[in-house]
């Protein structure tokens, strides 16, 4: 059997379906060329994004130190225990967001590598590392989310894997960008793209 029909055989088997429901309304991460290939940088609109939920938290837990060293009680903390406990939701998202804002993304020649996430040892279990010899192509899924309030599309650009598996590097809203990014990463690694059609998710 030639190459090409192994691929198809793959093709056939890989899933259309969203591999990272939701994603954002907006554009998140911008592709761009380094000494060793290229990687995904977050977007001026991902980083003031951050921002703001990053910042609120912190500084309520700048407030609440400052209370505590005027004052020596934490009793305001048992008194709003509303206001603690979307303190700690803005905390954990705040992180959350951070955590997701500074998570590598690259592809590298020199290395043989796609990388997505932390090398360090307390997120190391999160970070997806292949071969791109393992990479056989790049997939283009949109999406129509539909929530209570707001309904938006967002698009999702994902890795094909020998084993029919798929990876995904990044999941926003601007099609135009992902399109464009899927072309430079398929000329760059030599792969075609897959295109699927937009599903609706409740």
């Amino acid at each position: 059997m030639s190459k090409t029909h192994d691929i198809e055989a793959i093709k056939r088997r890989v899933s259309t379906k969203p591999l990272a429901k939701g994603g954002a309304n907006f554009e998140t991460h911008v592709l761009t060329k380094t000494n060793a290939g290229y990687k995904f940088k977050p977007s001026t609109v991902y980083a003031i994004f951050c921002g703001i939920f990053a910042a609120v938290p912190y500084s309520a837990l700048i407030f609440a130190l400052y209370h505590y060293k005027q004052t020596g009680s934490l009793d305001f903390i048992l008194n709003n225990s509303f206001a603690a406990f979307i303190f700690l939701i803005f905390f954990c998202v705040g992180n959350y967001l951070l955590i997701m804002f500074f998570s590598p993304i690259e592809f590298s020649k020199p290395t043989n590598t796609f990388k997505k996430g932390f090398e360090c040892s307390v997120l190391r279990k999160t970070q997806v590392r292949v071969s791109l010899n393992a990479i056989i192509a790049l997939q283009i899924i949109g999406e129509h989310v539909i929530s209570d309030d707001n309904s938006y599309n967002s698009f999702e650009l994902n890795l094909v894997l020998k084993d029919a598996t798929r990876i995904n590097v990044v999941d926003h809203g601007k099609l135009s960008t992902i399109i464009i990014d899927a072309d430079t990463l398929s000329k760059y690694l030599n792969i075609p793209i897959w295109h699927s059609e937009t599903k609706s998710e409740n």
